[in-house]
């Protein structure tokens, strides 16, 4: 049997079972295609469920390093593959999962690039569309994904609380409140551009030109939203700016003003694991710098230069 016929059980009951959404099938297909690529160079030819091996998987993972894929990336490969053995060993395809005989590469902590939250207010001083304030609003107050946003429908938006219904990773659907500046900026948007629309209608649009050049408008995807933050960048004199940016800015800020509430943090940017958002209490590059300057402020002050009592 082809190992290709089980992938595509696997996505399909990823679909039907754990009711993944369809880019998440997606980047699994991915994974697993570049896989069996791999895997049909190794063996000349078809690949088969007999080839779904520790040697091979082990294999594929030094292929990937000689590639020069970091670290997080060959773990999210090998995660893959790790899902499609269990899936295997649970319906007794295989006697265990070949992937968990594997030794990963350590998880490398990052830390996101964050945007000062005065730069965050500056660009929204500074965007004069309204859809484009909406866009930003959405990110740096609610933390919405690109993929979260560009799903949200007119009627989802509540005047008097914030969204009503934000459908997230997973399926996951939750109300996100928002404060009274973005609110404000979200009814500008509703009145200025879609005045028209009915509250099925999606909250935001594009338009683009069909194959027969003409113009139509429909639901805006992610990656024109990742157009939109890159262009605004551009004109404001910071290049390297991107959509999740500014949902790295609220958790930071929000925070610092909650003086630490971490579950509050969570419960805002919707996060299944808390261990996720820890990320945030990590001290910025200008953070750091505010309080070592403490030091200086010691000095031009009056200090005491008697020694303490323990002599230290």
């Amino acid at each position: 049997m082809r190992l290709s016929a089980w992938i595509e059980e696997f996505l399909l009951s990823l679909r039907v079972e754990r009711e993944a959404t369809p880019r998440t099938v997606e980047t699994y297909r991915w994974c697993l295609r570049d896989f069996e690529v791999f895997a049909g160079k190794q063996n000349g030819g078809t690949v088969l469920i007999t080839h779904f091996t520790e040697e091979t998987c082990r294999a594929y993972q030094y292929d990937l390093a000689a590639r020069g894929l970091q670290p997080n990336s060959i773990r999210v490969r090998l995660a893959t593959l790790g899902s499609l053995g269990r899936w295997a060993l649970k319906r007794g395809r295989v006697p265990r999962n070949p992937v968990d005989l594997l030794t990963r590469p350590r998880r490398k902590t990052r830390l996101p690039r964050v945007p000062r939250w005065e730069v965050v207010e500056r660009l929204l001083v500074e965007s004069n569309r309204p859809r484009d304030r909406a866009l930003i609003a959405l990110m740096c107050f609610g933390g919405l994904r690109r993929s979260e946003i560009v799903a949200l429908d007119v009627g989802d938006v509540a005047p008097d609380f914030g969204l009503r219904r934000v459908r997230g990773k997973g399926g996951y659907e939750a109300a996100v409140p928002l404060p009274m500046v973005a609110r404000g900026i979200l009814a500008e948007y509703l009145i200025r551009e879609r005045a028209e629309a009915n509250g099925i209608e999606p909250l935001f649009v594009s338009r683009y030109k069909t194959k027969g050049s003409q113009w139509v408008a429909g639901r805006m995807k992610d990656h024109r939203v990742w157009k939109i933050v890159r262009a605004i960048g551009e004109r404001t004199g910071i290049p390297e700016l991107h959509p999740h940016a500014f949902r790295h800015s609220c958790g930071v800020e929000l925070l610092r003003r909650s003086g630490g509430n971490l579950r509050a943090v969570q419960e805002h940017l919707r996060h299944s694991d808390i261990q996720t958002t820890t990320v945030y209490t990590r001290l910025t590059q200008y953070d750091l710098q505010k309080v070592v300057s403490t030091f200086d402020t010691e000095r031009n002050g009056e200090r005491d230069s008697r020694p303490s009592p323990h002599g230290t």
